[in-house]
């Protein structure tokens, strides 16, 4: 005798309804997401904008400075020239020399604990 293979149906069991949005919501979500994100672009792009005109600003400073640097080294360097100092020390009334005289204190401690 011939065994006669059974075939078991499988019950599947009911399955749970999935969650779906509304078409017109997930069009307004995205909608607002898009929106966001633009509004955030616009973000970047203004403060990117603005540190750009920051920079070029100090850039200028920095350059005037340096232009205010070598005008003064210019005038520090007539200043300190031989011809300079001789004529400042004619408008103060000095005369010159021929002897020099040292001063020396004698101790040569200058400070004890």
């Amino acid at each position: 005798m011939a065994k006669k293979f059974q075939t078991r149906r499988h019950h599947r069991a009911p399955r749970a309804r999935s969650f779906r949005l509304p078409p017109r919501f997930s069009i307004g979500i995205l909608g607002t997401l898009l929106v966001a994100s633009f509004a955030g672009y616009l973000v970047q792009v203004n403060a990117a904008s603005s540190k750009g005109f920051q920079i070029r600003t100090l850039q200028e400073k920095i350059s005037d400075l340096k232009q205010q640097v070598d005008k003064t080294e210019l005038r520090v360097a007539q200043e300190q020239s031989v011809a300079s100092v001789e004529q400042k020390v004619r408008e103060m009334g000095m005369v010159p020399t021929d002897e020099v005289q040292y001063v020396s204190s004698g101790a040569s401690v200058v400070a004890q604990r």
